[in-house]
C-alpha cells in the first residue's frame, strides 16, 4: 500500500479526459500497466457524526498522468466484456487489498460491483467475485457490494439473481440510486438489501414535495426491516440536516472530502 506519486495525485486531481479521446493501444496500456489507483470516500453516521466506514471508487491515468473519467472508462469497456471483468476484477482485489482499516475496526468497506461484470464471471457460487468477497469477509457487515446497473437494460430479473448468489455466499449488497432512477427497484430487492442508497442533490433537484415524500418512504420502509438507509451528494451543511431530518442513517458526498482517502 502506497501513497499516490505527486504526478499521480495531479492526474486524480484535474479535470479528467474521456477515453473516447485515446487510442485502443492506450487505454489497453493504462489496464494492462495497471495505471489506476483507488479513492476511499468516507460514510458518515448522522447520528454520531463520525465515520462509520468507506466506500472504494476507481481512478484512472495514462501514461502521461492524465486523469480518464472513471464511469465513461467504465461505458467504454463494455464493448469488450472479456476486459470489463478483468479490469473490475482486479480493482475490487486492489481495493480490498489496500484497505488500511479491514483489521482495525474501520467499519464498511462499501465496493461498487457493475452488473455485467459480475454476470461475465459466471451466473454460480463459483464466480471469481463471490471467491473473493468470501475471503475478505472479516464479518457479516464490514464488506458490503454496491450493485451498480446499467440503466439503459434495466434488466431486474438479472439484478435480483446477483443479490441472492451474494447473499448465498454471505455478502451484504446495498442498493444503488434508490427512488431517483428507474432499474433495479423492486419490492423483493428491497427487503433483501441490507442498505440502500439514493442521492439527495439528485432528488432534492426534483420537485421538493415529491422529494420529500421518496426520501420520507424509503427511510420509513428501511427502518420497518431493519434496512439501512444512506444518503449520498451531501454537499453542504444544510443538505446534511435535511439528511437528520429525515432519520437517515448515514450519508456522504463532498461536505466530507477532507476525509478522502487516496492510495494506489
Amino acid at each position: 500500500m502506497n501513497a499516490f506519486s505527486a504526478h499521480e495525485y495531479t492526474a486524480l486531481t484535474q479535470v479528467p479526459i474521456f477515453p473516447e479521446s485515446l487510442l485502443p493501444q492506450d487505454i489497453l496500456d493504462i489496464l494492462i500497466k495497471r495505471r489506476f489507483g483507488v479513492s476511499y470516500q468516507p460514510i458518515i453516521s448522522v447520528q454520531a457524526e463520525e465515520v462509520v466506514g468507506y466506500q472504494a471508487s476507481a481512478r484512472f491515468w495514462t501514461a502521461e498522468h492524465q486523469a480518464v473519467d472513471t464511469g465513461r472508462l467504465f461505458a467504454h469497456l463494455h464493448q469488450n466484456p472479456l476486459l470489463l471483468f478483468h479490469t473490475e476484477l482486479e480493482l475490487k482485489r486492489l481495493q480490498i487489498s489496500a484497505f488500511p482499516f479491514n483489521h482495525q475496526g474501520g467499519g464498511w468497506l462499501m465496493l461498487d460491483l457493475d452488473i455485467d461484470s459480475f454476470i461475465e464471471g459466471g451466473e454460480s457460487l463459483d464466480n471469481p467475485f463471490i471467491a473473493l468477497f468470501k475471503s475478505h469477509a472479516w464479518t457479516d457487515r464490514d464488506l458490503v457490494i454496491n450493485l451498480v446497473e446499467n440503466h439503459h437494460t434495466a434488466d431486474g430479473q438479472r439484478s435480483q439473481h446477483v443479490i441472492a448468489l451474494l447473499q448465498q455466499s454471505g455478502t451484504a449488497v446495498a442498493l444503488e440510486d434508490m427512488g431517483v432512477r428507474w432499474g433495479m427497484f423492486s419490492l423483493s430487492a428491497f427487503l433483501d438489501a441490507s442498505i440502500v442508497k439514493f442521492n439527495g442533490a439528485a432528488l432534492k433537484a426534483m420537485n421538493a414535495e415529491a422529494a420529500q415524500a421518496v426520501v420520507d418512504w424509503l427511510v420509513s420502509a428501511a427502518r420497518r426491516i431493519g434496512v439501512q438507509t444512506l444518503m449520498s451528494g451531501i454537499h453542504d451543511c444544510e443538505s446534511f440536516e435535511w439528511a437528520r431530518k429525515l432519520g437517515v442513517d448515514c450519508v456522504q458526498g463532498p461536505l466530507f472530502a477532507r476525509q478522502t482517502i487516496e492510495l494506489r
